[in-house]
């Protein structure tokens, strides 16, 4: 899998999680401490983010890594 297939797949993962939680993109932004456009760029598998950045957004679901990438 090349690096914009994993960026894509990860930023369907975010919002696939996002929606099915009822939380909108300003609210997750808020909560994670993250741009909310930042946030809409990865999404859409447009931006190129660390671990650290990740790691807000997996600690925001209130999941494990192994619950994130489950099923990817």
């Amino acid at each position: 899998m090349s690096k914009s297939e994993m960026r894509n797949k990860i930023g369907e993962r975010i919002k696939e999680l996002r929606k099915r939680d009822h939380i909108t993109q300003e609210r997750f932004a808020l909560m994670t401490g993250i741009n909310r456009s930042y946030l809409a760029d990865i999404e859409r598998g447009n931006r190129n983010f660390g671990f650290d950045t990740l790691e807000r957004i997996i600690n925001g679901f209130g999941i494990t890594y192994e619950e994130f990438f489950r099923d990817m």
